[in-house]
């Protein structure tokens, strides 16, 4: 008799589609500065939030994908506000956000705590379908496993251009299409 214990099989089975959503360098270009005053500024000089109006158009007709948060911006203010930000199109999307994920130091150390965090979203949800929209989607190699190679579901974006790249938008509409196929 043998007293090894099984793991259970992780199943990947939750079909809802989900996208992980960053705000610097996704959304608009560069990273967001708070002044003294608590006024919101961007290091690049852009307007924040500068390209969500092109994300609420690739979503639009796409009414039942929802909006993970992993913006560092959880981390500075309440989430109600950080939803806030985002046009009403997108802030009803918001189902979570990764911030209270803990990450292992190691992970902090070499970049990839993002991308930690991710995952593990992922597996607590059982996500079959979601991508990741990120300036910051780093390790993606070491942090793969048997069930879940990651790097199809990353879209690591330029911080100075964001989703506003032909190679973004692309990638996204094609993600979108293909769950919505996959759906019907």
């Amino acid at each position: 008799m043998s007293y090894k214990s099984k793991q259970p099989l992780l199943v990947l089975d939750e079909p809802t589609p989900t996208i992980f959503l960053d705000y610097d360098g996704t959304l608009h270009r560069g990273c967001a500065l708070l002044d003294e005053s608590g006024e919101l500024s961007l290091d690049s000089g852009n307007s924040l939030f500068e390209f969500t109006p092109l994300l609420v158009h690739l979503l639009e007709p796409y009414p039942h994908v929802e909006i993970v948060l992993t913006t560092s911006w959880v981390d500075a203010f309440p989430l109600e506000k950080v939803i806030s930000y985002l046009p009403l199109s997108l802030a009803k999307r918001v189902v979570g956000t990764t911030h209270d994920i803990k990450v292992p130091f190691g992970y902090l150390q070499d970049g990839s705590a993002r991308t930690y965090r991710i995952r593990s979203y992922v597996f607590a949800h059982r996500l079959k379908n979601w991508l990741a929209l990120d300036d910051s989607v780093y390790g993606a190699f070491h942090l793969n496993t048997t069930a879940l190679t990651l790097e199809p579901h990353l879209v690591l974006l330029d911080t100075l251009q964001g989703i506003n790249t032909v190679e973004a938008r692309t990638r996204v509409s094609s993600w979108l299409a293909e769950v919505h196929n996959s759906a019907g």
